[in-house]
């Protein structure tokens, strides 16, 4: 396989993605174009060939002290523009330590060689969930109802563009300085994000002041008929109204319910939180991906050599052993 990484996105990497997208998805070409841009944070633009042929065209975006795919928080349902069966040779033979959040697909069929960390993610469904009984049980329904007494004169806003560049502004300014340098995506949520909302991709709901000030939001992706979290923002200035997040998470199933989506997925981690929101709907898989030093189709040839090493050894031993018992 060749493999071509660059900082700035190439008409290689444009053909490749011409390639391997649909023809007819004009939306993820427009988010992985987009997301190949430079930013303040790290890139890099990686093609990957097998006999000429592109297998592999996505971005990578540095986080700590590995790699994650540049559609993470931006897009995160979006898949990553391959070949069939190629994913894990392709991205292992990058050389690079990444990390995928929540893959896309099914992690243990696509790799199989690779570190897979399970993790829950909360699910709520829209039709036919008896949320109070639910809220309940996890003792989050006075929470809400005292939310709800305290944010009386609080308004709902949806989909809103300028709510929308508030909400990146504020998640922004809350994670900037965190050591999990998630903060790091927010110039591609800029980048892409309206677009999205242009769409009917993205859902932004958001509890406002009378005179229109945003006090908190959260931010969705449409994907089916499913609504995925994305990011919540919050001023933490204003205070007084209670578990505002929580009221504004339950706005948010409302809307999602009357735009006839099915579910809710608020991802996984935080789990204390969300755990009393919904029940764990799905187990996801984190993907990690060390370097390897050579191709996987030499690693397993060199295991299969080791074998049968082994057990030419054994043989041998067998018949110095049998020919001193003689």
């Amino acid at each position: 396989m060749q493999v071509v990484v660059e900082k700035r996105p190439s008409g290689e990497f444009s053909r490749a993605l011409e390639h391997l997208v649909p023809a007819d998805d004009d939306l993820a070409r427009f988010v992985h174009m987009t997301l190949a841009q430079p930013t303040d944070v790290p890139k890099r633009n990686v093609v990957v060939l097998h006999r000429g042929e592109p297998v592999i065209a996505t971005t990578l975006r540095l986080r700590q002290d590995r790699w994650e795919l540049a559609s993470t928080t931006a897009a995160p349902t979006f898949a990553i523009p391959h070949r069939e069966g190629m994913l894990e040779p392709a991205l292992s033979a990058l050389g690079l330590p990444i990390l995928i959040i929540d893959h896309v697909g099914d992690a243990k069929d696509d790799f199989p060689r690779q570190k897979l960390h399970p993790f829950d993610s909360y699910v709520a469904p829209l039709q036919g969930f008896d949320f109070d009984a639910y809220w309940r049980s996890t003792r989050l329904r006075e929470d809400i109802r005292r939310a709800e007494r305290k944010a009386s004169d609080l308004q709902v806003v949806q989909d809103d563009a300028e709510v929308v560049k508030w909400s990146i502004d504020t998640w922004e300014g809350r994670w900037t300085d965190h050591p999990n340098e998630e903060a790091g995506a927010a110039a591609d949520l800029r980048a892409v994000w309206p677009e999205l909302l242009r769409r009917g991709r993205l859902m932004s709901t958001a509890l406002v002041t009378a005179d229109g000030a945003p006090v908190a939001s959260n931010v969705n992706l449409v994907d089916g008929d499913t609504l995925v979290g994305l990011i919540t923002a919050r001023d933490m200035s204003v205070q007084g109204v209670g578990s505002i997040g929580t009221l504004v998470a339950v706005e948010c199933f409302d809307a999602a319910r009357r735009a006839g989506l099915a579910k809710v997925d608020i991802g996984g981690f935080h789990d204390h939180y969300k755990r009393r929101l919904a029940p764990a709907g799905r187990t996801a898989y984190n993907v990690e991906i060390e370097p390897r030093l050579v191709a996987a189709d030499t690693v397993a040839q060199a295991e299969r050599a080791a074998r049968a090493l082994k057990r030419r050894g054994r043989r041998l031993a067998a018949s110095v052993l049998g020919r001193r018992a003689d």
